[in-house]
C-alpha cells in the first residue's frame, strides 16, 4: 500500500509539472452580455439555479444577503429576494415552481415562491447548511449542514422533500467542511466532497450511510464536484494548485490530472460538446475532454475574478458572477459558447 502510494504521487506530481496547454485557436468562450449590479458592493456569489420553462435564472449574494433573480435568454435583472442571513446553494424544484434555498447563518432552508421571490416556509437545520444538490427524480435535496460553522467536529447532509417542505432524513458524516456532491441514480449513490479530510465520500442512499471515504493523491481543497453517469468518471476541481482530478467513481481510482484556474468554485460538463467548464478566482478554464479518462484545456480567460458559473446548453451560454471590483460594479456576465466541430465531439 506505501508503495503504490508513493508511486501515485509522483506520477501525480510529473501530471502537475507537465508541458503547458495547448490552446484553441479559436476561442470558445467569447462575452456577449454584462449585466451591472451596483447595488452589491460587498461579497461576492455562490451558487446558480435555472428555471428554463421560465427563463429565469436565479443566484445567491452571500454577504449582501440576497436572492437574485435574470431573464435568463439575456441575464436582465427582474428581482431581489430578501431575508436571508448568509445564503448559499438554490434549487429550483420545477414541479412545485419554488425556489429552495440553503442558509448557512439562519441553519435553515427556506422555500422560495417564484417568481414574486417571497420567503413562504423554513425548514430548521443546524447551523452551516451551505453546499447542496437537488435530484430532481426524487424532488429530494441534499444540503451539507453543521460542521465549523456548527462549532462541531461533524457534520450531516439534510435531506429535504420539495414536495412535503420537510425534512425527511439525515446522513452524519464525520467532516467539518462538505463542498460539492453528485448522485448516482443507477447506482443510489451520493459521492460528496469533504474538504477537510481532502477525501470523497461515498454515500449508500438506501442506507443513508457512508460506505466508502477515498482519499486521492494530491487532491487538496477539493471544492466542485461532478459526475459523468455514462463513463462512470468523477470530474473534481481542486484548489493549491488550481487542479482537475479524473476519479474512477466504481473505485476512487485516479486516472489524470490537469492544471486548471486557481480556487475554482464552479464546474459544469458539456455532454454534447465534450467539455468541461471550471471557473475559479483566477478565471475561467474549458478543457476539451480527450478520452474517457483525460482532458487538455484549451481556453483559459479573465473572469474579473468571478468564481461561479453555470452553463446553459439550450443556449449555449455560460453564466459566471462576480463581485465589485477596483475597476467596477459586481455583476453577471454571460458568454457564448462556440459548439465543437464534428470530429472534436
Amino acid at each position: 500500500m506505501t508503495t503504490c502510494r508513493t508511486v501515485l504521487h509522483a506520477c501525480t506530481l510529473a501530471l502537475m509539472l507537465g508541458a503547458a496547454p495547448a490552446m484553441a485557436d479559436t476561442p470558445v468562450a467569447t462575452p456577449l452580455k454584462t449585466t451591472l449590479l451596483p447595488e452589491i458592493e460587498q461579497g461576492g456569489f455562490d451558487h446558480f439555479a435555472v428555471d428554463l420553462k421560465d427563463n429565469l435564472l436565479f443566484i445567491t449574494a452571500e454577504v449582501h444577503k440576497t436572492v437574485e433573480m435574470f431573464r435568463l435568454s439575456d441575464g436582465a435583472h427582474l428581482g431581489t429576494g430578501t431575508g436571508y442571513g448568509f445564503p448559499h446553494t438554490p434549487a429550483y424544484a420545477p414541479r412545485q415552481h419554488q425556489l429552495f434555498v440553503a442558509d448557512g447563518d439562519k441553519g435553515a432552508v427556506f422555500v422560495i415562491d417564484v417568481p414574486s421571490l417571497k420567503i413562504v416556509q423554513t425548514i430548521p437545520l443546524r447551523l452551516g447548511a451551505d453546499e447542496a444538490v437537488f435530484d430532481s427524480l426524487s424532488g429530494l435535496f441534499y444540503v451539507g449542514c453543521g460542521g465549523a460553522k456548527d462549532s462541531s467536529d461533524n457534520s450531516a447532509i439534510a435531506i429535504i422533500d420539495t414536495a412535503l417542505h420537510k425534512e425527511v432524513g439525515r446522513i452524519p458524516v464525520a467532516s467539518t467542511n462538505i463542498e460539492s456532491m453528485a448522485v448516482d441514480h443507477e447506482r443510489g449513490l451520493l459521492y460528496v466532497n469533504l474538504r477537510d479530510k481532502k477525501q470523497i465520500a461515498v454515500i449508500d442512499l438506501k442506507t443513508r450511510s457512508v460506505k466508502a471515504l477515498w482519499d486521492i493523491p494530491g487532491l487538496n481543497m477539493n471544492t466542485p464536484l461532478l459526475l459523468d453517469t455514462k463513463t462512470r468518471r468523477l470530474f473534481i476541481a481542486g484548489r493549491k494548485p488550481g487542479m482537475l482530478f479524473v476519479v474512477d467513481a466504481a473505485n476512487g481510482h485516479l486516472l489524470s490530472t490537469t492544471g486548471v484556474v486557481e480556487t475554482a468554485d464552479g464546474a459544469t460538463y458539456d455532454e454534447a460538446n465534450k467539455r468541461l467548464y471550471i471557473s475559479g478566482a483566477e478565471g475561467l478554464s474549458v478543457l476539451k475532454r480527450v478520452d474517457a479518462d483525460h482532458f487538455e484545456e484549451i481556453q483559459r480567460m479573465d473572469t474579473h475574478t468571478g468564481k461561479v458559473s453555470i452553463y446553459e446548453p439550450s443556449l449555449r451560454q455560460l453564466y459566471v458572477a462576480h463581485a465589485r471590483t477596483p475597476t467596477g460594479p459586481a455583476a453577471l456576465d454571460i458568454y457564448a459558447m462556440a459548439p465543437a466541430s464534428k470530429n472534436q465531439r
